[in-house]
């Protein structure tokens, strides 16, 4: 009995021991509500809140403190997203223990926009907030080039995001190749450099390549390239021009469309017959150089207007003009020779009449599709699962639509 009684004492002894030796519970760890991931539209604001952090904080977005106007801005808590996408659009807001810095939560938030669509005619039509957009709307606003005449259509638009500039083309001579700046407030008569096309009339397409600064221009005959787009002057040249039997065979002097995929200096072009030509490594090609791969579509004879690409999901969209059709085209980085489209919107419930341009968002997965006899703009949201006669999600017409016939088309995913 008293073997037993000492055996408890010394148990219960050891047990205070060992309850004096047991640290303490681990502080909370440091964290924001909402704690994340997030979207935020452009323009709009996230309210945060610290918690486990010790008195007073300092905010900051991407390590900047009080962040910036390129990847949105913070303060007390509020972070207020930029009023364009920034290049990498997800942004990490975070709060720094003003005492200890090295403490700290932090949270990412994905920067997200509704899209700009430009309807290019006698004047450049800007319709901002494509998530709402409908029916008999007129445009935001509107622009015309400094210079270029009344009744000279513009062809083709492209904006450089991070420059807030676009470079449009203008069926006009001698100079037809433009860049504007501060496109997102544009209005009225502006002011442009004009680049010099080497006496080259009626541009048909152009693109950018925002991660290397270089413009590309597509006419009947030839592909220029201008290097340094971004701080050209007034007059400048190509740097490299693409032409020769090859370059004219591909084009068949009637180029439907050109799209650069900055992440893969990739190069499509497509033509009239729903030829397309993708020239990797386009950033080093000059001269009279055969494009890396043709895909031809295997479609009845129509012809080709525009295509526009989906560099999430690798796919090409082309728009037939006779045929009143849109094809898509599968896995478009390594397709070659003749191929089916994976899938083809068409048939009476898309209302095309005559599909001239078409404008594509990955961010929304939004296919834009303007029609010169129908004089309209088709909006077909989730277009990455549409197949068949499908009707769209939404259609701009009427009186208040300005373009008669449209021209061009361009989306601008960034704002």
């Amino acid at each position: 009995m008293r073997t037993a009684y000492r055996r408890v004492a010394a148990t219960s002894a050891l047990l205070l021991v060992l309850a004096g030796c047991t640290p303490p519970p681990p502080a909370s760890v440091p964290r924001l509500t909402p704690g994340g991931p997030l979207e935020a539209r452009v323009g709009t604001t996230v309210h945060f809140q610290a918690e486990n952090l010790d008195g007073a904080v300092v905010w900051g977005v991407d390590r900047l403190i009080g962040g910036s106007s390129y990847s949105g801005t913070v303060a007390g808590g509020d972070y207020h997203a930029p009023d364009r996408v920034p290049a990498e659009p997800t942004v990490t807001v975070t709060a720094f223990q003003t005492s200890d810095p090295s403490k700290s939560a932090s949270a990412k938030v994905t920067v997200t926009a509704p899209g700009t669509m430009y309807v290019l005619g006698l004047s450049v039509y800007v319709y901002g907030d494509m998530d709402t957009v409908n029916g008999d709307a007129g445009p935001d606003r509107a622009f015309k080039i400094d210079g270029v005449g009344a009744g000279k259509a513009y062809s083709d638009l492209v904006v450089a995001p991070s420059l807030d500039a676009a470079f449009v083309l203008a069926d006009t001579a001698p100079t037809n190749v433009f860049m504007i700046h501060d496109v997102s407030t544009a209005s009225g008569t502006v002011s442009a450099t004009g680049l010099s096309s080497l006496g080259r009339e009626n541009p048909a397409a152009v693109a950018y390549d925002e991660v290397r600064g270089i413009l590309y221009v597509a006419f009947a005959d030839a592909l220029l390239a201008y290097d340094d787009a971004s701080v050209a002057s007034d007059g400048k040249e190509p740097d490299r021009v693409l032409e020769g039997s090859f370059v004219s065979a591909m084009l068949l002097g009637s180029p439907a469309g050109i799209y650069l995929d900055p992440a893969t200096d990739r190069l499509f072009v497509a033509n009239s017959l729903g030829e397309i030509g993708t020239y990797t490594n386009a950033s080093s090609v000059v001269g009279n150089v055969a494009p890396s791969r043709l895909t031809k579509l295997d479609v009845p004879a129509g012809f080709v207007d525009d295509l526009a690409y989906d560099a999430v999901r690798d796919e090409l969209y082309l728009s037939d003009w006779t045929n009143a059709a849109v094809y898509v085209v599968a896995d478009a980085s390594s397709a070659t020779g003749t191929v089916a489209p994976s899938r083809v919107i068409g048939g009476a419930q898309t209302g095309f009449v005559h599909p001239l341009r078409a404008g594509y968002d990955a961010a929304n997965d939004r296919l834009v599709v303007v029609d010169d006899t129908a004089n309209d703009a088709k909006v077909f949201d989730g277009a990455s699962l549409l197949n068949g006669d499908v009707a769209p999600s939404r259609t701009l017409g009427g009186v208040l639509w300005p373009v008669n016939p449209p021209y061009g088309l361009y989306l601008d995913p960034s704002r």
